[in-house]
């Protein structure tokens, strides 16, 4: 019979083993995570004594203008035993994640799927599209004034510039367990005032995560970054739902304040992926 829990120390390993065989990252990887955003480690499926699927809770804020927050997990690193595919067992642990999450007195589970097919598995499972942004390819590069920042500087930053819309809090042990993942922090100084954008170097390949800088600073943002990356790449910027492609889903465990009914939507920026 099937059994939904936190890993007990002795099926850490398992656990270890699937995320490694889903997503590349290795135990000493998983640990760092664990250790910044997750301390109480993955929860687990396990059935006839072997971990058939697997997942890890990170608490998130959703922001809102004037201050007002609800509180949330945000669900990483699904993954299920190929062996186990098929049986429910992912959809299963879900629903746990959300019990878990509920009786903690939290009113919302939010999860980036990890490739856009799966909106359908996780709507299926009481998720529906909450988080938008743009994809666009780097600009022409232009020199400026940047200088990398640590955690603790770039959350305060975007909490800055994010104020006025909804959005996912990241904390410090997000934002640097990100910025381990091949990424560098940057506080950029523009125009109008302080930007800020995470860029991850894959070679021949850059990814800006997010980049965040006030009204009329866009533009001269995305040609720094470029400068920054130093080649081809892809830039991440916030956008509306309309002109946006969703990129993170929201399982409400409660109902959501007035503002999230009318609006429908808000920003994500960093899946830690």
């Amino acid at each position: 019979m099937a059994e939904c829990r936190l890993a007990l120390p002795s099926e850490r390993e398992q656990a270890h083993q699937l995320w490694q065989q889903v997503f590349g990252d290795t135990p000493q990887a998983q640990e760092v995570f664990y250790a910044q955003c997750a301390p109480q480690g993955p929860l687990v499926l396990v059935e006839e004594g072997r971990v058939e699927s697997m997942l890890v809770l990170t608490p998130v804020d959703l922001a809102f203008a004037g201050g007002t927050a609800c509180r949330g997990t945000y669900l990483y690193a699904l993954a299920t035993h190929p062996e186990a595919r098929g049986k429910g067992c992912a959809a299963q642990l879900i629903d746990y994640a959300a019990l878990s999450t509920a009786q903690q007195g939290l009113d919302f589970v939010c999860t980036v799927p990890a490739q856009p097919s799966l909106f359908d598995f996780f709507g299926k499972n009481g998720f529906t599209p909450a988080f938008y942004h743009r994809r666009l390819p780097l600009p022409a590069p232009t020199p400026g004034q940047a200088s990398q920042i640590s955690p603790q500087e770039y959350v305060s930053l975007r909490e800055e510039l994010l104020g006025g819309i909804p959005h996912i809090v990241h904390t410090p042990g997000q934002v640097g367990f990100e910025e381990q993942l091949h990424g560098t922090l940057y506080r950029l100084e523009l125009t109008h005032g302080p930007a800020c954008a995470v860029v991850e170097d894959w070679g021949e390949h850059h990814i800006v995560k997010e980049l965040l800088a006030l009204p009329g600073d866009e533009e001269a943002g995305s040609r720094l970054v470029s400068h920054l990356c130093g080649g081809a790449g892809e830039l991440r910027t916030p956008c509306g739902r309309a002109d946006g492609i969703p990129f993170g889903a929201m399982r409400w465990l409660r109902q959501p304040p007035l503002i999230w009914k009318q609006l429908g939507r808000g920003y994500l920026g960093l899946a830690l992926d």
